[in-house]
């Protein structure tokens, strides 16, 4: 099984989902984070005034999945989180070693489906 963990743009969330939906998935785990990249700040005006925000607020989820859908997933992810422009996000993908459902206690793949 691996963990699938995606850092994106707020804005392209919604569609990342649904798309991850229409491919089988499940269930995910979604928070609102924000941190900073290589671009360090994000230049904007408000109210005519420049202001810098050097925290960029974004959208971060994780997934688990069995091993053979991991490329479908990555695919999904990056085709629908992807502007062209800096700051779109990060993927990470680990091993996960066990996972358990609480309620039916099953356990490994089972869990996840």
């Amino acid at each position: 099984m691996k963990r699938v963990e995606a850092i994106v743009r707020v804005e392209r969330l919604p569609i990342v989902k649904e798309h991850l939906r229409e491919i089988g998935i499940g269930g995910m785990t979604i928070t609102s984070v924000s941190g900073w990249s290589k671009q360090r700040e994000l230049h904007l005006q408000w109210r005519g005034l420049p202001v810098s925000y050097d925290l960029i607020p974004r959208s971060k989820f994780e997934i688990i999945i069995p091993d053979d859908q991991l490329d479908l997933v990555l695919k999904t992810i990056t085709e629908n989180a992807r502007t062209g422009e800096h700051g779109d996000g990060l993927i990470s993908v680990s091993n996960v070693e066990e996972a358990i459902n609480i309620a039916t206690l099953d356990r490994g793949e089972r869990a996840i489906k």
